[in-house]
């Protein structure tokens, strides 16, 4: 008998993205289905249950990049010819609906509000993004209604979707049961501080390295990609990166050893909406890592680790002191 065949798709998210790779397409696999996934315009390596396939599409600015990239990402999904899809992209949302014209079973993950995360980009000038969130959250609704089923990353974003969509629940961004953290000794612990994933300027980056310009002795170990070439410019020129030993992507088999030799995990993300309503991944990685957390004061994490008051310190991200 045949494996049913499942397919994920990604335009944006790298490869080995924890809640892609791992906690979704790996655990699909070990409950016996015939599991793809698709990338876009990045080399991948290759994970045991998981067929990977790559997609490059012409280099060019923001608006052709994703035309021609979901383009791509349709033609390899017709390709793989699977009985289910599952996208994880707001911008692949055209591509969900041509697939199901095709009589394909699709779902869409929303690890984001992306509403909320529309306001705070950057490259959006500002007096337009007020307009702009609002109207992706129309679109963003009216399509939730018509997919087949909806997986969000956090319970917020479930119960803003749930009345669009009677299928939608959410998978939690919680660190796996069998993932292995190495216990040290305290005394023989070798870093100070340690701040893992994507580094940015809206997840307290700068404030990160003017506490470190300030007089002291810790030293902060990096690990992850910045989000622009030239924020690793300016954050290199800066005077805190003297005490950065700055590491880049690692496997989770190295982020987890570099934990273990870790006494504090830092979580100090800048207050956006986002933010404010969200559960970030590392916070989860780093308490179950058995190590304090200095994290920033925001609604959500500090309701949900109240009953923990000896594990986390609550912070004010800014100003650095």
């Amino acid at each position: 008998m045949s494996k049913t065949r499942i397919c994920h798709l990604t335009s944006v998210h790298p490869w080995a993205d924890t809640r892609i790779l791992y906690r979704e397409c790996a655990s699909l696999s070990k409950f016996g289905y015939e599991v793809h996934l698709v990338v876009a315009n990045q080399k991948a390596g290759t994970f045991p249950g998981v067929q990977i396939h790559e997609v490059h599409a012409p280099a060019g600015n923001r608006l052709t990049r994703m035309w021609s990239t979901s383009r791509a990402m349709f033609h390899k999904a017709l390709e793989v010819d699977a009985a289910l899809y599952h996208f994880h992209d707001p911008e692949l949302i055209p591509v969900g609906r041509r697939l199901q014209r095709r009589g394909k079973k699709v779902i869409y993950d929303v690890h984001e509000h992306v509403p909320n995360q529309i306001r705070t980009k950057y490259y959006i000038p500002s007096l337009l993004r007020p307009a702009i969130a609002n109207a992706f959250d129309w679109f963003e609704k009216r399509m939730a209604k018509k997919m087949d089923g909806v997986v969000t990353a956090v319970d917020t974003v479930r119960e803003r979707l749930l009345p669009c969509n009677p299928l939608t629940v959410d998978v939690n961004n919680y660190p796996e049961g069998e993932i292995i953290y190495v216990e040290k000794d305290w005394s023989r612990k070798t870093r100070d501080v340690i701040y893992v994933g994507l580094i940015n300027e809206i997840r307290g980056i700068r404030e990160l390295m003017d506490a470190l310009a300030l007089p002291g002795s810790w030293r902060l170990t990096l690990v992850g990609t910045f989000g622009t070439p030239d924020l690793e410019k300016q954050m290199r020129q800066h005077p805190g990166w003297n005490r950065v030993d700055y590491l880049g992507q690692r496997s989770r088999s190295e982020v987890a050893d570099l934990l273990a030799q870790s006494r504090i995990g830092i979580v100090t993300f800048l207050s956006a909406p986002n933010h404010d309503n969200n559960q970030p991944n590392k916070l989860f990685e780093y308490m179950a890592a058995g190590i304090p957390v200095v994290c920033s004061h925001f609604p959500v994490g500090k309701r949900l680790w109240t009953r923990r008051p000896a594990v986390s310190a609550w912070t004010r991200p800014a100003p650095p002191k």
